[in-house]
C-alpha cells in the first residue's frame, strides 16, 4: 500500500488528501510533537558492540526554539534551531566553531537535530494514508522542495498522536536511507517523549539504541551542558 502511495506522488500531479480528517490528524500530531516547555534528556548511546557513550540534549522553545547537544568527554557541542535552519558546532574542546546543518549527525551518532521537532510539517495536500489499523495510522508525506529527503513514511499512534516509526527516503521513493523507531513513551510536562530510540542508518551501515532520561528544566536554571 505504501508503494501505491509513492506511485501516486511520483506521477507529478499533487494527490488530493484522502479526507479533511487526514489533514486535521497531521496538524494535531504536529502540535503534539512541538515543544512547549524547556526540557533536558540525559542520553546513553549504545553501539552495536555493546559499548556506550553519554550525551546531553537540551530543548528550549523560547526565542524561536533552540536545541543544545553536548558530549562532555570530547567537548562536542552543537547549538541548532528547532526548525529547518543551520546552527553551529564545536567538534572538540578548543576547536573553532563552524556552521552545522540540522540534518547532520550529532556527535558521531545517528541522531540529527531534525529528530526533535515536527520536521515533516509541509503542505499536506499530497499526503496519503498508506496503512491503518485500530492502533496506528501510517501516512506517506511528500517532503517538499528544499528538503534533503523525498518522502517520509510515518506510523503514528492514533490515540496519542505521536510517531512510533519514521522511514526516510532520499532522492527517490524507493531509496530508504534511515528508519527511526520510538518506544516506551513517558509524559514530560504536557508532552509524551520516547525513553528509547532505535535508529538504523542504511547509508552509514549503523544500528544504535538511544536511552533517554527526560526532565523539565526551570527557565532560570543553568545546566552544565548549556554553559
Amino acid at each position: 500500500m505504501i508503494a501505491l502511495a509513492c506511485l501516486g506522488l511520483a506521477g507529478g500531479a499533487a494527490a488530493a488528501p484522502e479526507s479533511n480528517d487526514l489533514m486535521a490528524f497531521l496538524e494535531r500530531a504536529e502540535k503534539m510533537t512541538s515543544l512547549n516547555e524547556k526540557v533536558q534528556a540525559d542520553i546513553t548511546i549504545k553501539e552495536a558492540d555493546g559499548t556506550t557513550r553519554k550525551a546531553i540534549l537540551i530543548l528550549d522553545p523560547s526565542g524561536g526554539g533552540t536545541q543544545i547537544f553536548t558530549q562532555q568527554e570530547t567537548g562536542w557541542k552543537s547549538v541548532t534551531p528547532l526548525a529547518w535552519k543551520d546552527g553551529t558546532v564545536v567538534e572538540k574542546t578548543g576547536a573553532p566553531e563552524h556552521k552545522f546543518g540540522i540534518d547532520e549527525p550529532l556527535a558521531g551518532s545517528d541522531l540529527r537535530g531534525l529528530d526533535f521537532f515536527p520536521f515533516w510539517k509541509t503542505d499536506y495536500s499530497g499526503s496519503q494514508i498508506s496503512d491503518e489499523n485500530t492502533l496506528e495510522k501510517t501516512v506517506s508525506i511528500y517532503a517538499g522542495k528544499g528538503r534533503p529527503y523525498t518522502l517520509y513514511v510515518i506510523s503514528f499512534d492514533k490515540a496519542k498522536l505521536i510517531p512510533r516509526m519514521i522511514k526516510f527516503y532520499k532522492d527517490s521513493f524507493s531509496n530508504l536511507v534511515r528508519i527511526r523507531t520510538d518506544k516506551d513513551f513517558v509524559m514530560v510536562g504536557s508532552r509524551p517523549r520516547p525513553t528509547q530510540i532505535l535508529v538504523r542508518d542504511f547509508a552509514a551501515g549503523s544500528l544504535r539504541t538511544y536511552e533517554l532520561k527526560w526532565s523539565l528544566l526551570d527557565d532560570g536554571a543553568a545546566p552544565d551542558a548549556a554553559k
